[in-house]
């Protein structure tokens, strides 16, 4: 069986021209596949890597964030069961009435509480 070139034109807009045609269409085809396995493949592996190293930087947030609000509620909660104020209303009792005066005019046990409560909650928040 024989069959001339023009047999192996492919419709549309690119035509076959004799053997250079043929030879043309089969480069093509070959090129095609050489970009997709040297060029599109590897294209997709960075693509790849680069959202899974953006889903893993999510993740990573995401968990920091969890572990604040876990630390923060063993925090609250800690200092809900220490009671820091009753503590500084004894040591206030014991104290001479000249003396309350002048803490409680300096504000000095708000502040010693307050510190005390930062202390704790920074202590919590470091071992998480």
């Amino acid at each position: 069986m024989i069959f001339s070139f023009s047999t192996f034109a492919s419709s549309g807009v690119q035509t076959v021209d004799g053997i250079m045609g043929v030879l043309g269409l089969i480069g093509d085809f070959f090129y095609s596949i050489y970009l997709f396995i040297f060029d599109y493949i590897p294209s997709l592996i960075v693509q790849f890597f680069i959202w899974l190293s953006a889903f893993a930087l999510k993740l990573k947030f995401y968990f920091m964030f969890e572990g604040i609000k876990f630390a923060h509620s063993v925090a609250t909660t800690f200092l809900d069961l220490i009671d820091i104020s009753s503590f500084v209303n004894s040591a206030i009792s014991a104290l001479p009435q000249d003396m309350k005066q002048l803490a409680s005019d300096f504000r000095f046990f708000e502040a010693l509480t307050l510190v005390v409560e930062a202390w704790i909650t920074r202590l919590v928040y470091s071992g998480s």
